[in-house]
């Protein structure tokens, strides 16, 4: 089975690229690298840097991924210092900074950056994860949830955080946004490269 290899260090993401590449036949591995955490402006910048960090190391194909929450009232804020924010002030840090602001509105931002056997990327973007910022954390704790912000991001049309919604309405999310996703948009992109090319971008499994 031709593979796409995905850097990263979270498996709840890789399980959504999983599916999706499965879609249009294709494997995942995930691999982990010494990344340094890079700083910018843009969550698709911050992708870019990673993606180059990880292709200088491994020197094959790959995908890295980024996401963030974007604070309406906080001018776009943490997007892409999202990790940082939840490494140090977390969640109820975040909270704090948003509560003297009437409006609540986020969206979840990702890119996603593919870097070919030429070392030339390819970058996926998404702005479609609309919500707004819950008054307080919920504590429903979920297994296969892939960020603290679960707790606090009500989807929109929801009436509660991530975490806190019935699996059936869970399950009705994830199909609404993963359409969208950079996850979809790269498996879709993936597959019209191979039917042009005949497999250009990934590299062949052992054995």
């Amino acid at each position: 089975m031709k593979k796409i290899t995905f850097v990263s260090t979270n498996r709840g993401k890789a399980k959504v690229l999983e599916q999706c590449l499965a879609s249009v036949g294709y494997g995942l591995e995930r691999l982990e690298l010494p990344i340094i955490e890079p700083q910018g402006s843009t969550l698709e910048a911050v992708a870019l840097d990673k993606a180059r960090q990880a292709f200088a190391y491994f020197e094959e194909p790959l995908v890295v991924e980024d996401s963030g929450l974007c604070v309406d009232a906080l001018a776009g804020f943490p997007g892409p210092v999202t990790k940082y924010v939840l490494e140090t002030i977390g969640v109820p840090g975040l909270l704090r900074l948003a509560g003297a602001h009437a409006s609540r509105n986020c969206r979840f931002v990702g890119a996603l950056v593919y870097v070919d056997s030429d070392g030339t990327p390819h970058t996926f973007s998404d702005k479609q994860a609309v919500g707004s910022l819950a008054l307080e954390a919920d504590s429903t704790r979920q297994a296969d949830a892939w960020s603290s912000l679960w707790s606090i991001f009500i989807p929109e049309g929801a009436s509660a955080p991530i975490s806190a919604l019935p699996p059936a309405e869970r399950d009705a999310l994830w199909a609404r946004w993963q359409s969208h996703s950079v996850y979809a948009q790269f498996a879709r992109w993936v597959a019209e490269q191979d039917q042009k090319l005949d497999g250009p971008v990934t590299r062949r499994a052992p054995g």
